[in-house]
């Protein structure tokens, strides 16, 4: 963990580029990309694990 913060620094350094967007608009993208990201992407995140270890025969 902290080789991954310390690898984040420059990142944070760097900012976030501002853009001049409506309220309606940012809610919409903020709702596709954490709400949809935070619940769809592990599932299938642990269903190819799932069949990597099946496919290696490790399971």
């Amino acid at each position: 963990n902290a080789l991954i913060i310390i690898a984040l620094i420059p990142l944070s350094l760097r900012g976030v580029r501002y853009r001049a967007i409506g309220a309606g608009a940012l809610l919409s993208r903020n709702l596709l990309v954490y709400g949809l990201g935070g619940i769809i992407v592990p599932f299938v995140g642990i269903k190819a694990i799932d069949l990597a270890i099946t496919a290696l025969g490790l399971a």
